[in-house]
């Protein structure tokens, strides 16, 4: 599996309009979506959010598509600042 980690810091007040945000279900619907993951800080000023998708092509084309561009710049919106983000091969570990 291929994705990302991206870590936010949230604007004050938006943590709710931001978690509403990243739980749409269309990003789900993306083709070869595997799975997201969002960590709150125990403060609620920080945000990581792990997205999984079954290939780096599969990763790609979500990236370069209409709907995740015009997405971006809502994001934004209650963020302070770009994410943080790193891209990458997701390996599963032990789970017990």
């Amino acid at each position: 599996m291929f994705g990302t980690l991206g870590r936010m810091k949230v604007k004050p007040g938006k943590l709710g309009d931001l978690l509403a945000h990243l739980q749409d279900p269309r990003m789900a619907a993306m083709p070869g979506h595997r799975g997201s993951y969002v960590l709150v800080s125990e403060e609620g000023e920080e945000v990581a959010l792990a997205v999984m998708y079954e290939s780096r092509d599969a990763y790609v084309a979500m990236v370069h598509d209409p709907a995740t561009e015009a997405n971006y710049p809502k994001l934004l919106e209650h963020l302070q600042g770009e994410p943080e983000w790193t891209d990458g091969e997701w390996i599963a570990g032990p789970v017990s």
